[in-house]
């Protein structure tokens, strides 16, 4: 069965389905190809870990969301819930990186001047049926999230979940998908101030990025702020589990507002936002379907497919 997607647009390929998917990827196929994708790496010598969306699905698992995912729809009516596979790996593993993906089948998308700048390689699928968006060194959003070796081997196949936390509340311009993603992820997990399994260390958050940038913590803060006002909008959760959420978003904020900050902080802080504190970063319009955001409204929900 063929099908638009983003790398029809964009490369002007054909994407040729199995018939009985009926158009659309069924979730277990990305969840399946990025756990081989996770194990295989790391017999070659790469710690390449998930973040995004598909990130927080596979840690959301274990907690029985499953219906709650399916009346969330993310990303519409009609689509798969995951159109792509994004990772990260250390800055020394690029080169392995590209050897590993092309013994695996993957060919790697030409390198753009946006890809160089945000730090990232994008890797097609053998049959075009999606990509792999993998950053190096570092996660370049609006703001940066350091891959930190250490912190790669703390959780594995995903990113630890402050990074995961961090991923989607540093967009400055947040939509639907993300807000579902970040309520999920605090529904799921527990707040904490070390890296224990299943805690998310808003400590760790706190102390290496916030304290230090004030623009980082204007984001963060402001986006768990806004989400925490819009929970009763989300119709599809209960009155208990929006207790919850908001119970643990007053718990980091109030521990995000009480750490220490630095001087530079406190300048920063004067200024506010009539100078801007966060780094542009590039959309579908300017990278041609491959780009990370987004600017939709905080709760506007993906149109459905006719």
């Amino acid at each position: 069965m063929e099908v638009t997607t983003i790398l029809q647009k964009k490369e002007g390929v054909t994407v040729d389905l199995p018939e009985e998917w009926g158009g659309v990827i069924p979730l277990s196929v990305f969840i399946d190809e990025a756990m081989k994708m996770v194990s295989q790496a790391e017999e070659f010598g790469v710690q390449f870990r998930l973040v995004g969306g598909l990130a927080i699905r596979l840690h959301c698992q274990p907690h029985n969301l499953e219906d709650l995912y399916i009346k969330l729809k993310r990303l519409g009516e009609n689509v798969s819930e995951i159109t792509d596979i994004d990772g990260a790996i250390a800055m020394k593993h690029r080169g392995k990186m590209d050897k590993f993906m092309e013994k695996y089948g993957y060919i790697k998308r030409k390198m753009t001047i946006s890809m160089a700048t945000t730090q990232r390689k994008i890797y097609i699928h053998p049959k075009n049926w999606w990509f792999v968006d993998c950053f190096y060194g570092e996660i370049k959003f609006n703001h940066n999230i350091n891959l930190d070796v250490k912190r790669l081997l703390l959780d594995s196949p995903t990113l630890p979940l402050a990074e995961l936390l961090l991923g989607k509340t540093q967009i400055v311009f947040m939509n639907y998908k993300d807000v579902v993603d970040t309520v999920m992820l605090l529904l799921a997990h527990t707040v904490g101030y070390s890296d224990e399994p299943e805690k998310i260390n808003i400590k760790h958050i706190g102390e290496k990025y916030l304290k230090k940038d004030w623009g980082f913590y204007n984001t963060v803060t402001t986006n768990l702020g806004n989400i925490k006002n819009t929970l009763t909008d989300i119709e599809e959760l209960s009155e208990e589990q929006r207790s919850i959420v908001s119970t643990k978003i007053e718990e980091i904020l109030e521990y995000f507002e009480s750490i220490p900050k630095s001087r530079g902080w406190r300048g920063r802080a004067k200024v506010g936002e009539k100078k801007r504190w966060y780094n542009p970063v590039e959309t579908t319009a300017t990278v041609g379907e491959f780009g990370i955001f987004s600017g939709t409204h905080l709760l506007d929900k993906p149109k459905t497919k006719d």
